[in-house]
């Protein structure tokens, strides 16, 4: 994945991402020695690889974390369920800009969530056990958008 990752010059696309990360084999108890978690409220982000071109990262949390609401302006976003179930909840603005839950979808181990740079969701761990996801922005997250809950 990495060699793959290296050789990008532009954006491969949600579909090609998910595909390769689909396919992806990983050793889970390899990348369990090399990661974290944080014990507040907050998930951790545990950067693998960033180029100009890419950042993968795998991030975690324990049970009831959740990111904030947010966007991605100027990435894709591609990710794989390592362990634990990953609820993504999709949002929409309404007329004052605020943040809307318009979907909710639980991913499974091996399961690929893509959300396209203009897509509003948050990402949470609803369970009681541990989630790691495998995530890919091409190019590297570089800001993003926080919405307020309606």
């Amino acid at each position: 994945m990495i060699d793959w990752l290296d050789s990008l010059n532009a954006r491969p696309g949600l579909s090609e991402l998910g595909t390769r990360l689909e396919s992806l084999p990983l050793n889970l108890e390899a990348l369990k020695e090399h990661i974290g978690y944080t014990e507040d409220d907050s998930y951790q982000r545990n950067i693998i690889k960033k180029t100009e071109h890419y950042e993968m990262v795998a991030i975690t949390w324990r049970a009831g974390q959740t990111t904030p609401i947010h966007d991605h302006v100027g990435s894709d976003c591609a990710f794989l369920i390592v362990e634990g179930t990953s609820t993504e909840t999709i949002y929409e603005t309404d007329e004052n800009g605020r943040a809307v839950p318009s979907a909710v979808r639980d991913y499974a181990p091996g399961e690929v969530c893509a959300a396209d740079e203009p897509d509003i969701h948050r990402i949470s761990n609803d369970t009681k056990g541990d989630l790691i996801n495998l995530h890919v922005y091409t190019p590297p997250l570089s800001g993003f958008g926080i919405y307020e809950a309606a």
